[in-house]
């Protein structure tokens, strides 16, 4: 398990901006006492260690504060949980003070923004998020970067082609003879339908391209949770003909697939390939070890630190989108059927 500024903060009992000072070196009025307090914590933890030679001093003074689209998702979301362990990692090496951490909801239905000192602030929204509330942030922060998602705002952002990557792994699929290929996906904001996500779109546009027809009945909502994932698989399997490959828009919902099938009687791949997307730590060991796309997260997340950061120092003037790439990771949940 990756150690993160909340372990240290709750190992030392103090806040995880005060943690955040402490190890990035910024001169503030902290107690010799929980200063060594959090410098053990860290070490216990086995979190890094410290060397104030490497950090960049010019980055002491610039302040980030985080964002994110769900509170839960820093805690029970594998996907975005690696992007902001990257970010918290990138800005301890930077130097950088992480100010707060915030859930959109509270920024939405509170006064914060107006309370913050937004002197040297920048701030990473970690996705998704309705453009509108970029479109807040971005009128009263002048550095904000948006990391996890897409979006149709000149913004910074940092993410991947999940488009694209969708229809490499579908025609992964096809290029091992299936043709009855189920989906089970999410839309990742609400009032969004899940048909118009761009894994899904993806999806679609393999299928067309090789002239086969989508099954409406197999295209299925998992909400980009586990037992929804769960519950849609088994509505898959009660339409009464069995596809023989699903793919998933996120190894969760595909961990809920696999439970569905056994119970079913069914097994993988013989009878269904599963191939999915995300890549989170769990799919290695589950059996058997999960095909998926992976998404470099750890690296999403420095990144986007590093490039806020330019964006602080006028480095970047002009809306940048990075597009990291993606990588199909081979394992044993598919089969050739041909």
């Amino acid at each position: 398990m990756k150690v993160t500024l909340k372990d240290i903060a709750n190992r030392a009992e103090v806040s995880i901006s005060t943690v955040s000072r402490v190890l990035s070196d910024t001169p503030v009025s902290i107690h010799d006492g929980t200063r060594l307090r959090i410098i053990q914590a860290a070490k216990e933890l086995g979190y890094f260690k410290i060397n104030n030679s490497l950090q960049n001093k010019n980055n002491q003074e610039k302040r980030v504060g985080v964002v994110l689209s769900k509170a839960e998702s820093k805690y029970r979301d594998p996907f975005f949980s690696e992007i902001i362990y990257g970010i918290e990692r990138e800005l301890i090496e930077q130097g950088c003070v992480l100010e707060f951490t915030y859930d959109m909801q509270e920024i939405v239905q509170s006064n914060l923004l107006s309370q913050i000192n937004k002197n040297d602030l920048g701030i990473v929204c970690v996705g998704p998020f309705k453009e509108e509330i970029l479109r807040k942030l971005t009128q009263q922060i002048p550095a904000v970067l948006f990391v996890g998602g897409t979006t149709n705002l000149e913004i910074d952002h940092v993410t991947v082609d999940f488009h694209q990557a969708a229809m490499n792994a579908t025609n992964y699929l096809i290029h091992k003879g299936h043709t009855d290929i189920a989906y089970i996906g999410g839309s990742p904001l609400e009032g969004l339908p899940h048909d118009q996500e761009d894994r899904f779109l993806g999806f679609k546009k393999a299928l067309q391209s090789n002239n086969l027809s989508i099954n409406q009945e197999w295209v299925q909502d998992g909400g980009f949770d586990l037992t929804r994932g769960y519950e849609a698989m088994k509505r898959i399997l009660n339409t009464g003909r069995i596809p023989t490959a699903l793919f998933s828009a996120s190894d969760r919902m595909a961990f809920g697939a696999y439970k569905a099938i056994q119970e079913y009687g069914l097994s993988i791949p013989e009878d269904i390939s599963i191939i999915s997307f995300d890549d989170i730590e769990m799919s290695e060991f589950i059996t058997p070890p999960l095909t998926t796309v992976r998404v470099f997260k750890e690296e999403m997340g420095r990144i986007a630190v590093k490039l806020l950061i330019q964006k602080m120092e006028g480095s970047i003037t002009l809306p940048l989108t990075s597009f990291l790439p993606t990588k199909l990771i081979v394992r044993n949940s598919c089969m050739n059927i041909h």
